[in-house]
């Protein structure tokens, strides 16, 4: 069992006088006043901290993946009744109505849309308000727990002060951190939030039983690890993680500290059945991913894509040091398609293989806040890195919320404890420096997430910050231009306006095809744009042309195909000459003679011979089909009639 460290006013900020030499700090075993009583107030802060950064999302609605976690998931919107489904199926089952290959390695994270389901259950449906407020009280209590953890590695000396304390520090940084705005402003992000409570939980239990040997704590650590796996896949990492916390900080004897591996593997290999069950799969469901916006890497090389997997992974670092520009959109190409011959790409390598080797040479001499902090980077954040599986985007800055905690201790570290040693501050002249620095840093973070947040209001916002932070990726001029048409065009009755809007719909989608010819949809959208261009000019050759364009690339795409057939409804009574050329093009030459579907091809045949009864190339061409159909009688039928 650990010390208490002896009185030392001078000691304040600093490790406990009675850490060994390969051991920075010593937990101690808190005794008297439990910790919510003896720090409320900075429990209290902490929370108010989570508030006021994001207490104004609770008059947000639903965004992005939303729709298939919890407005549009069914199994979410029977509230408990769904629970079983929820645990028994991937995660987007709910949504889809079917097990669907989207991405490598799927998603069973079954918890974050229970607890949607529950608010579903107790508040009723559409109530994205109550999903933000959860969100934020979950972020603040993640500060907190991460304080509580942080008091046990790092105990505050006596005559300390806990709002200059190296764990009070670091729980403040990590709240301000602007990165984490995607993952507590978008209401889907919960499974992040929730996967790192349950394993700084898990850790927490982990240093109880370290310093009590109660085997009560081994069941709380292996459960909390539980629930956070369940989560999101990432807690995963603690496995590692909580052994080498304690190896570095922990004083215990080596066979208590090694019992803490056992429920670890214990809930990891629990997790990893039910999963496997859900999925039917481990992490290759054996399908070709062909979406490029779904699997990034799709036209790159072996070298191409570890180039450039290695610069997201220095981009990671940029934006932890200096969070500015922010974007959702991480999509093909705002992260460029590199070689092993650009700089970034081997800046990043140097840096991470120079981290790496460092901090076991650190590890080996001295086990230092610095080196744990790499280890705890690396680890966490190479299950989202693409290196172990691919997580379908090049990057986000939600997954850095997890390894985020590494740099939040690091920054802690040096303003309480490290700063204050290189200037041998005296007891008369209490840390003015790395106050002042600290406050500097927690400010300017602050900020940046304030202005921030209203990024996230609604559709119309997000996507406009994102094409400007994101004008070479193909989904930010995408979304842009389906949020003007939901949000803008379709509800605007002034014709110039409307003008206005097409024009700008226009250049968008162009510019996200020319980035992804084969975007579906970006294509989807072209043909809904080339829709209200005819209704500004009504030129008829050029809406077909645009139609045909979007047929070729996807002949197939329920949206679309719907989309043309009610047009060639309406058009029913356009120019006879256009509008038959058109029905020809498409239904005899692109999917008879093409695409070898006869069946689609008379459908749009049809639609000529309903036009005009007495052209002989829609006669003919409906008699080659139906005779490709094997119906004889009715392909005479109609060269008979194309002969009269």
């Amino acid at each position: 069992m650990a010390a208490k460290p002896k009185s030392n006013p001078k000691a304040a900020g600093k490790p406990s006088p009675t850490a060994s030499k390969t051991s920075t700090v010593a937990p101690i075993v808190p005794k008297g006043p439990s910790f919510w009583v003896t720090y409320w107030l900075p429990s209290l802060l902490l929370m108010g901290v989570s508030f006021i950064l994001y207490g104004v999302t609770v008059q947000y609605g639903y965004l992005l993946d939303d729709q298939m976690t919890i407005w549009e998931n069914q199994y979410v919107q029977k509230g408990f009744a769904g629970l079983r489904e929820i645990f028994a199926y991937d995660s987007f089952k709910g949504y889809f109505k079917e097990q669907k290959f989207l991405l490598e390695g799927g998603r069973y994270r079954p918890l974050s849309l229970a607890t949607f389901a529950a608010e579903v259950a107790l508040f009723g449906k559409d109530k994205p308000g109550i999903g933000h407020f959860f969100n934020v009280v979950l972020y603040g209590l993640t500060g907190i727990m991460l304080f509580r953890v942080l008091l046990r590695l790092f105990p505050i000396a006596e005559g300390g002060r806990w709002y200059f304390s190296l764990a009070f520090l670091g729980a403040l940084l990590f709240l301000v951190h602007p990165l984490h705005v995607e993952g507590v402003a978008n209401i889907k992000g919960r499974d992040e939030i929730l996967a790192l409570m349950g394993s700084l939980y898990a850790l927490h239990a982990a240093l109880k039983y370290a310093d009590r040997g109660q085997n009560r704590w081994l069941l709380a650590a292996g459960l909390a690890l539980f629930l956070g796996m369940l989560s999101k896949e990432n807690a995963l990492t603690f496995v590692v993680i909580i052994p080498l916390t304690l190896w570095f900080f922990s004083q215990e004897t080596k066979s208590r500290n090694g019992n803490v591996w056992w429920p670890l593997i214990g809930a990891s290999l629990l997790f990893i059945i039910l999963r496997y069950k859900a999925l039917g799969y481990m992490l290759n469901h054996g399908k070709s991913m062909t979406d490029l916006m779904n699997n990034p890497f799709l036209e790159m090389t072996t070298g191409e894509r570890y180039a450039t997997i290695f610069m997201t992974l220095g981009w990671y670092v940029k934006l932890l040091f200096v969070p500015h520009p922010l974007t959702h959109d991480y999509y093909p190409y705002h992260v460029p398609k590199i070689g092993w011959g650009d700089w970034r790409a081997l800046a990043s390598l140097a840096l991470y293989a120079g981290m790496s080797a460092w901090a076991l040479w650190q590890a080996r001499k001295q086990r230092s806040v610095p080196a744990y902090s790499i280890f705890y980077w690396i680890l966490t954040l190479s299950i989202v890195s693409n290196l172990v599986v691919s997580v379908g985007t090049f990057m986000n800055e939600r997954f850095a919320y997890m390894p985020s905690v590494a740099y939040a201790l690091l920054l802690a570290w040096f303003f309480a404890r490290q700063l204050p040693q290189w200037i041998k501050v005296k007891q008369d002249s209490p840390y003015i420096l790395g106050g002042i620095l600290a406050a500097a840093v927690i400010g300017i973070y602050g900020a940046l997430t304030v202005l921030r947040v209203p990024v996230w209001k609604d559709e119309a916002t997000l996507n406009l910050a994102a094409l400007k932070v994101s004008p070479n990726s193909a989904r930010s001029h995408c979304f842009y231009v389906t949020s003007i048409y939901k949000e803008r065009f379709l509800k605007e009755k002034d014709k110039a306006v409307k003008k206005v809007l097409v024009d700008s719909m226009a250049y968008h989608i162009q510019r996200s095809l020319e980035i992804y010819p084969d975007y579906s949809a970006a294509l989807i959208m072209k043909s809904a744009v080339a829709a209200g261009q005819f209704e500004q000019d009504n030129q008829l050759d050029k809406l077909f042309h645009e139609f045909e364009y979007v047929l070729e690339k996807i002949p197939y795409n329920s949206n679309v195909t719907s989309f043309v057939d009610q047009y060639m409804e309406y058009l029913n009574g356009s120019n006879p000459d256009k509008y038959l050329a058109f029905c020809y093009r498409v239904g005899y030459e692109l999917y008879f003679k093409k695409l070898k579907d006869p069946k689609t091809g008379l459908k749009f045949i049809e639609y000529g011979l309903k036009r005009q009864m007495d052209d002989a190339r829609m006669f003919n061409s409906a008699a080659d089909i139906y005779q490709a159909l094997g119906n004889a009688a009715k392909a005479a039928e109609m060269r008979a009639a194309g002969q009269q």
